[in-house]
């Protein structure tokens, strides 16, 4: 059993500035607008996920960060707030691309879900068929020796 190395508040504060940092340079060089935010988390994830970073590493900065999310999205709250005149004029094009993009959204999460589903169950019902052939391939070899 391999114990988890711990890692300090700066170390892991680093690995976020550096991250935020590089997807700052992104979003400016990229030529639709994407925050920079978004790109970080896209960029963190695909380091964990090639496992340059290890979750260790930002795990417990992470969790903070998470905990405080509510107090986090103040500022895009006084954003809406400052931005009150587009609101009013574009409100219901706003709120009716945003309930499309949801309906969107739920209807291609559901039509995935169902494509897995599907595909796991048809790799349950031909693992014993594969077992089952595997078996008496065996036997049929014993029975030759």
């Amino acid at each position: 059993m391999s114990a988890k190395k711990v890692y300090g508040f700066l170390t892991q504060a680093f690995i976020f500035a550096v991250i935020m940092l590089i997807s700052n340079g992104i979003a400016a060089i990229v030529p639709i607008p994407i925050p920079a935010s978004v790109v970080g988390l896209v960029l963190l994830f695909v380091l964990l996920c090639l496992k340059v970073i290890k979750l260790e590493q930002v795990e417990t900065l992470g969790t903070s960060l998470t905990s405080l999310i509510g107090f986090l999205f103040v500022p895009s709250g006084i954003s809406v707030m400052n931005s009150l005149g587009v609101m009013q004029q574009y409100g219901v094009q706003i709120a009716l691309v945003i309930l499309l993009a949801t309906i969107i959204l739920l209807g291609a999460t559901g039509l995935f879900s169902q494509l897995i589903l599907s595909v796991s169950q048809k790799r349950q019902k031909t693992a014993p068929e594969k077992q089952t052939v595997r078996r008496s391939n065996q036997e049929k070899e014993l029975v030759q020796h």
